[in-house]
This record gives C-alpha cells, sequence and structure tokens, in this order.
C-alpha cells in the first residue's frame, strides 16, 4: 500500500486523512489490510513494530497499543481514532462503497489458518 497522494485527479477515492496503525502480521490488521485492497484503498499503514514513533503516537492517543486502529483526520486537523478490525472495516464499506466484508478475511483465513 502506498503513501496518500495529495492529487485524486485519476478518479481514486478520496484517502486523503487516513491512516491504519498495526502491523502485517497481525490477523486483525490483516482483515482490515483486505479490504482496503478489496475496495481500491489508498490507506497508509503505520506499522507500529518497525516504528516506535508511531507506537507512541498510538499510545498516547489510545491509552494502549492494541491494533488495528484508524485514524481519521478531518479537513481541519482534528483526529478521530477508530478501534477494531470490525468498526473499521463498517467505517471503511459505509465509506467507501461495495459491501467486501468478509470476502478478503475468507481467502485470507482459507490461505494461512488451514492446516
Amino acid at each position: 500500500m502506498a503513501a496518500n497522494q495529495d492529487d485524486e485527479s485519476d478518479g481514486s477515492q478520496d484517502t486523503r486523512g487516513l491512516s491504519l496503525y498495526g502491523y502485517p502480521q497481525c490477523p486483525f490488521c490483516q482483515r482490515v489490510l483486505s479490504v482496503v485492497d478489496s475496495l481500491g484503498l489508498d490507506i497508509s499503514l503505520r506499522n507500529t513494530l518497525q516504528e516506535a514513533d508511531r507506537q507512541r503516537e498510538l499510545i498516547e492517543a489510545m491509552g494502549r497499543s492494541t491494533v488495528p486502529v484508524l485514524r481519521i483526520e478531518d479537513e481541519a486537523g482534528e483526529a478521530k481514532w477508530l478501534p477494531e478490525s470490525a468498526e473499521i472495516v463498517r467505517y471503511l464499506n459505509a465509506r467507501f462503497g461495495e459491501d467486501a466484508v468478509g470476502t478478503g478475511w475468507r481467502d485470507w483465513v482459507s490461505k494461512h489458518m488451514r492446516g
């Protein structure tokens, strides 16, 4: 997932102000990331395992380091923090359209959780 672009002239969804705090190995983060991919969104991942500053930001905002958390910054610069993968998925689907809940998640579970 690439960093957000300020130029939305290519017709892509406007995801400015959105960033996901988490890390790729987290299954709940994977759930969100699969929906982000299914919806074709460009939301930056702020890796809390590899970037100590990102983990500190998360703890300051939430009081804990549990991930995933979606940071939603409005045009005025005010940030809201949305925890819990199911809530993040609901938010993304409500804001950006398609009902991708579960599709990517089921594929990921099938691929990674079978013994």
